[in-house]
């Protein structure tokens, strides 16, 4: 039994002894990124300098063979790179931990380059990172069941470069797949690897079209040919490896191209477009609406569920009044790209063919609140007997919506998810309640059909038929609007008041809630010793605690779910009270008998209209709040069950993947799943313009390119004039930093961002509409308010003083904070 360990023990060594191979020789042995890397693409046809790989490298073991193989890729200057186990991988790059030497020339230094490559396997860097990364799973130090990890050295033949870089065959700063990145600078290539010079930098196309170049100087490095042979070569790698590339390169002083390297992208994602909708390339889309409805990108979960209910919505419109035969699967009135929501407008146009009162402009003006000129009026419409009808149809539709909320409200008491103790019952139970959800979107947008008539009838008689009317006469209409009481998301931030102002009352407050954690001051509002304030606040949580910020989506938890982040907007405006610039804020009720006799007849079915759409937008909550709560649920059990690695998983499937978990095994859900999060990352950086023609591209923001630069002109919403230090907040949680008077500056606003309007002076947002979340409760307030300004967050800073001047919809930048 001795004799055969020992025996058993010699082989191991001899096994794990260093050896040589050539690149060309490479099968299925364990040699390192760098090295398979080289392998692959010589197996391609590609131009790769000559080169060997030691494999099991040691400090002053070198193979017998070492110097023949040196000899026979010339005795010349030669690059000596690491090639450790797990080097260079889809998880964990080790990027800089270990050594690379250049200009290695005879072989006493390439011995002491050998060396110093294994001696980096122990450096202080690569161990912390070896840590870290083991520690996020990307990585195992237990490689060659020894628990040590093998280091490889690639000796490869150095380049006289001309010209040298990397490529990326997907932007790993965008996670954008149908980008390729080049960055390239003259002479080696180490210098930009290292960050010591900056390239010319390009960013093609899929279809390898240059689309932009920064260059360093006027003539650029690269000849088209050369990007051309770049590009070829790349696509040709990627398509035959299977994922997008980081690629090293060369060109040398004749002109020809060698590849040095090529390992996985890693934290990339997958790709962007994943999940796209198919359009016609003449497809008028918007941001607008939806992304109030939907602010920033959605998990593929919250598409096709959420989505898929308000799409069925939009049509249940269609064929309600606009001549669509039947709902059916198709995404015609809602798309997605990159993550991100948009309204096909001209998927709602098709209605005109049928409806005399729709409109391009009208329908333009009902989703963006401004003409849409790309927006063409549809062809081949019906006989105007026809479309006569179909406005009669559709004022029919609007007069049954309180008929039909009432029924709904009434269904929706006894509406409730059964919860099962397996993930395919729960799966079952969800296909079958998901008709609740498309129901409480048709209700919602039968309701808000009719509000959106009433509001144009005001702001008609306001300016008194003129169209379009000037901004001073859609402020004056807003005016009005603002007058109707009990409107719920304003009733809303009036219960959350009491609770504040509870708090702020109370002996305690300044130490035990506003500047004590969010978790420390919930505990102590739930506790007895908050007194009233704990009561009124469960009182708040039962009527209210549905809501929440991005409260349609369903990977966001209600605020009875999650009420850590209330407590945070909750002790913003407690700070508030303490201060002396502090004001409560009321708009001025509107006096009927004051305004012309028509007007008094109209507003007040006008403001029940509002009112109307208000609560149906919670009952659509409330419904998907129910709906959330399953989900999680079952993503839990999918855990439990061992499906998935973790229960945020569950929101990065698809509707119909999800009943094909357990049958289709040779698919790696956790892997793609994890992929759609890492992309959604990437999803949530990007922004849009309000209107496209065809397939979106994110825009690269800058300062206005208008006559006036300090000046952005949008749609005021509700009347006034305030100047004072702008707040930029991009998220609900930027918004923390709010001081009582200055104007918040944000993308959009929904119920989430309702605790801060008690501190502000004013609002001004990139998107929007008057019937905006944003725009109702600032009316409610008195705030001045301005939507649909586009490019408010980023020409604006916080500290910039400027005025909201909302009466004639203009923002002006007054002295900047830079």
């Amino acid at each position: 039994m001795q004799a055969d360990n020992q025996q058993k023990k010699s082989d191991d060594n001899k096994e794990r002894a260093p050896q040589v191979l050539n690149i060309a020789d490479i099968g299925d042995e364990a040699v390192g990124g760098k090295a398979t890397g080289l392998a692959k693409l010589h197996a391609l046809g590609l131009s790769v300098p000559s080169a060997f790989v030691i494999v099991n490298a040691e400090i002053d073991c070198f193979p017998p063979s070492l110097e023949q193989h040196y000899q026979q890729i010339g005795c010349a200057k030669v690059a000596v790179r690491s090639s450790a186990i797990g080097e260079d991988s889809a998880e964990a790059s080790f990027a800089g931990q270990y050594e690379t030497i250049l200009n290695v020339e005879g072989m006493a230094d390439l011995r002491n380059a050998i060396n110093q490559c294994v001696a980096s396997l122990e450096s202080n860097r690569a161990q912390a990172y070896q840590h870290d990364q083991s520690d996020l799973g990307h990585f195992s130090t237990d490689q060659t069941g020894s628990g040590e990890i093998a280091m490889c050295v690639v000796v490869q033949q150095m380049v006289d470069a001309r010209s040298a870089g990397v490529l990326f065959t997907a932007d790993p700063v965008s996670g954008r797949h149908d980008r390729l990145i080049i960055d390239a600078i003259s002479g080696l290539g180490e210098s930009l690897v290292s960050g010591e010079s900056t390239p010319d930098h390009y960013e093609l196309d899929q279809n390898n079209n240059l689309i932009s170049q920064d260059l360093i100087e006027q003539k650029a490095l690269l000849k088209e040919t050369e990007l051309h042979a770049l590009t070829s070569a790349a696509r040709t790698a990627e398509k035959h490896i299977g994922e997008p590339l980081d690629m090293e390169w060369a060109i040398d002083q004749s002109g020809e191209l060698f590849w040095l390297q090529a390992r996985p992208i890693t934290t990339l994602g997958s790709d962007l477009n994943e999940l796209d909708t198919l359009i016609p390339a003449d497809q008028v889309i918007t941001r607008c609406n939806v992304g109030e409805m939907m602010p920033g990108a959605v998990p593929p979960l919250t598409f096709t569920v959420q989505g898929r209910a308000i799409e069925n919505g939009m049509q249940h419109m269609m064929v309600s009044y606009g001549g669509r035969p039947a709902i059916n699967e198709e995404w015609s009135q809602i798309n997605l790209f990159f993550g991100h929501m948009f309204i096909n407008i001209s998927g709602g146009l098709e209605s005109a063919r049928y409806v005399s009162i729709n409109t391009a402009e009208t329908i333009a003006q009902s989703l963006c609140g401004r003409p849409v000129p790309e927006l063409q009026e549809p062809p081949n419409k019906a006989p105007l007997w026809r479309r006569w009808w179909g406005s009669f149809e559709f004022f029919r539709y609007t007069m049954r919506a309180p008929r039909i909320i009432r029924d709904f409200e009434r269904r929706l008491k006894h509406f409730h998810m059964k919860y099962y103790d397996n993930s395919s019952e729960m799966i079952a139970e969800l296909e079958e309640k998901f008709d609740w959800l498309c129901e409480a979107c048709f209700v919602h947008l039968q309701s808000s059909a009719g509000a959106g008539v009433m509001e144009g009838i005001v702001q008609a008689i306001v300016s008194k038929g003129k169209h379009p009317a000037s901004t001073e006469e859609q402020a004056e209409a807003a005016r009005l609007l603002a007058g109707a009481e009990e409107v719920e998301s304003a009733v809303l931030v009036d219960h959350l008041d009491e609770v504040v102002d509870l708090i702020a009352r109370h002996p305690e407050a300044k130490t035990a809630f506003q500047e004590a954690s969010s978790t420390e001051a919930l505990a102590w509002l739930r506790s007895k010793k908050s007194g009233a304030a704990r009561l009124r606040f469960a009182d708040f949580l039962q009527h209210h605690g549905h809501r929440s910020y991005r409260e349609l989506c369903l990977r966001e938890k209600a605020w009875i779910d999650e009420p850590e982040k209330l407590i945070i907007t909750m002790q913003a405006s407690v700070a508030a009270r303490f201060q002396s610039a502090y004001q409560a804020k009321k708009a001025a009720s509107v006096n009927l008998q004051q305004l012309p006799w028509l007007m008094r007849l109209v507003l007040p079915k006008a403001h029940y209209s509002v009112r109307q759409r208000e609560h149906t937008k919670s009952l659509m909550v409330e419904t998907t709040h129910r709906i959330k709560r399953a989900y999680y649920h079952l993503g839990y059990l999918l855990k439990e069950e061992g499906v998935l690695k973790d229960e945020d998983l569950v929101f990065f499937l698809t509707k119909d993947e999800l009943p094909i978990l357990a049958t289709q095994t040779n698919t790696d859900w956790n892997t793609k799943a994890e992929l759609r999060r890492q992309a959604l990352s990437f999803h949530e950086n990007m922004e849009f313009d309000d209107v496209y023609v065809g397939n979106p591209e994110p825009i690269q923001w800058h300062l206005l390119d208008t006559h006036n630069e300090r000046e952005l002109a949008g749609r005021p919403v509700s009347r006034g004039v305030v100047e004072g230090k702008a707040r930029v907040a991009i998220t609900v949680q930027e918004a923390a930093s709010l001081q009582p008077g200055e104007i918040l500056v944000a993308p959009i606003t929904d119920v989430g961002w309702t605790p801060y309007f008690s501190l502000i002076a004013g609002l001004a947002t990139d998107v929007g509409s008057a019937v905006s979340h944003g725009a109702v409760i600032a009316r409610e307030y008195g705030l001045p308010c301005i939507v649909n300004l586009r490019t408010a967050t980023k020409a604006i800073k916080t500290g910039d003083l400027i005025r909201l001047d909302a009466d004639k919809g203009l923002l002006t930048l007054l002295e900047s904070q830079a």
